[in-house]
């Protein structure tokens, strides 16, 4: 391994096919982290709506060019397969170039990533600190690297030694993250000038679906760390200051997204960086992730008293009976309802994000999700299709059911298009017709002007067999938008699909953003 003046060469790999672009803060920080330390780095960002993505001979030339001393992979479970084979043809061509690997499926999945015998070196939980270790050791000519923590670091005889895990990183100590890495001006573009930032790592709930479950009762096996200190917070001033610097670089910026789990966890933390933002005369507007279980009347009185735009609650499913006994989200319905209201109270836009296709759910339990989204009224509904992601609680529960369908699982590359469970035919159809017409259902359930034309197209998606609702569910975004048009123009409010396939959006804020109602999108949401 050689040195140079200026530090070793790190190149990322992105893979992120078939998904939404966006902003990867775990290679943003990394970056920071590695060029701290005089190292350079470089990114291959793979998406569809990026421009055209390489062919693998194309990617193996990319790498080829910035002549990289090791070439290091973040992979969700889902590009995971994509990955392996792009790494093999960087292989084949550059048979001496380290590989390394990290993200979520990494530590979801690491025996079957060492399964693999492709990767170098495997990087497990928060490398902040042991990716800068390694790429020093290999700069000074430490070409195994054996004991470097956090990582499975692979032998000769192919066997991998599994390293323990170092305490988490401290937040305020790390180097600012080199968001510079990506190429934020085409991000932004598509993006509508919408920018992500982070305040926080982790999250103390455990639902079964998620993989801060494993990520923390593995630090408390393999490192020691108390469950405790999962969740860390960015201090204040840092993420004031980043907020600036970012706008300063990049003045196309309209809308920032808090992407923590839940920015609301902590109150007398999230109070105070809302005050912070104001004092620092930062009028660009935001979306946080709230939990309804951590939301008071001071939080949304805080929030109101600033340009928030969204506040984004999960509610995955409208079966008490269904969130507790199989996803570990101990809330109800109640508290569900309660916190919408004190959004609506305060003027706040909201989102619900559910799921359908869950393990042992009926469709009365999805009717129930369709019940409650009517009942709150949220500003927006998204939805997707749940996908058990190996390590998970929520797989094993999939698993010992025997419940999946592993041939279909390997042929999806995103949770939005079908499910791979096992279900009877009549629910499996009717998940896929949720899937185009969740928001036509909860139209349907509304006392509203427009309620009865949407209970006559519900009623005619009811009677389709899964040929017919083939033959016709492409053209149902076409149909939803025509009709959302004619509705516009009337002025009667209902929910229609905006910004991607999945989501649906009240009209008022619809026609606030056209400029006709400044006044609607932020009243109480009553009506």
């Amino acid at each position: 391994m050689r040195r140079t003046n200026a530090g070793l060469r790190v190149l990322f790999v992105y893979p992120n096919l078939n998904a939404e672009e966006g902003f990867n803060h775990g290679i943003a920080a990394l970056s920071g982290c590695l060029r701290a330390r005089g190292h350079q780095t470089g990114l291959i960002n793979l998406n569809e709506a990026l421009g055209p993505v390489p062919t693998d001979e194309q990617v193996v030339e990319q790498v080829r060019r910035f002549n990289p001393d090791l070439v290091a992979f973040s992979v969700m479970t889902q590009q995971y397969a994509y990955a392996v084979r792009l790494s093999r043809a960087i292989q084949r061509a550059m048979p001496a170039l380290p590989l390394a690997i990290g993200g979520v499926h990494t530590m979801m999945c690491t025996q079957q990533v060492k399964n693999e015998q492709l990767w170098d070196f495997i990087g497990i939980g928060e490398c902040d600190e042991a990716l800068p270790e390694l790429a020093d050791r290999l700069a000074a000519g430490d070409r195994a690297a054996i004991d470097v923590p956090n990582f499975a670091v692979r032998l000769p005889d192919g066997l991998y030694k599994e390293n323990p895990l170092r305490r988490y990183p401290p937040l305020d100590m790390l180097p600012e993250k080199h968001y510079a890495i990506f190429d934020l001006q085409t991000l932004l573009a598509r993006k509508n000038g919408w920018q992500s930032v982070l305040t926080s790592r982790g999250c103390p709930y455990r639902c079964s679906y998620c993989f801060n479950r494993e990520m923390c009762d593995r630090y408390y096996r393999n490192g020691g760390q108390p469950r405790k200190d999962y969740l860390r917070h960015y201090p204040p001033d840092t993420v004031i200051r980043q907020i600036q610097r970012l706008r300063e670089k990049h003045p196309e910026i309209t809308t920032i997204i808090f992407d923590d789990d839940l920015f609301t966890l902590d109150q007398e933390y999230c109070i105070d960086l809302l005050k912070r933002y104001k004092q620092a005369g930062i009028d660009l507007p935001f979306v946080i992730n709230a939990h309804v279980q951590r939301f008071s009347e001071a939080i949304a009185k805080a929030l109101a008293e600033t340009p928030c735009r969204i506040v984004k609650f999960g509610l995955e499913s409208g079966s008490d009976r269904l969130r507790r006994a199989v996803l570990d989200r101990h809330m109800s319905n109640e508290k569900i309802a309660s916190a919408f209201e004190l959004c609506h109270k305060h003027g706040l836009h909201t989102s619900a994000f559910v799921m359908f296709g869950l393990p042992y759910e009926t469709p009365q339990m999805m009717h129930e999700t369709i019940e409650l989204c009517a009942r709150i009224r949220p500003g927006r509904m998204r939805w997707a299709i749940f996908f058990p992601f190996p390590g998970t609680k929520s797989y094993t529960i999939c698993q010992l059911g025997n419940l999946i369908d592993y041939r279909r699982m390997r042929t999806l590359d995103n949770y939005f298009v079908a499910s791979c469970l096992r279900f009877d035919p009549a629910t499996d159809l009717l998940i896929r017709k949720l899937q185009r017409t969740f928001h036509w259902r909860v139209n349907a359930l509304l006392d509203r002007p427009a309620s009865a034309e949407y209970q006559r197209l519900v009623a005619e998606v009811d009677a389709m067999d899964a040929d017919q609702w083939d033959r016709h569910s492409a053209a149902i975004l076409e149909r939803d938008r025509q009709l959302s048009d004619g509705l516009l123009q009337q002025q009667l409010r209902h929910y229609s699909i905006r910004y991607t396939e999945v989501m649906a959006v009240d009209s008022d804020y619809v026609l606030a953003e056209q400029g006709q109602d400044k006044h609607k999108a932020a009243r109480t949401w009553q009506a």
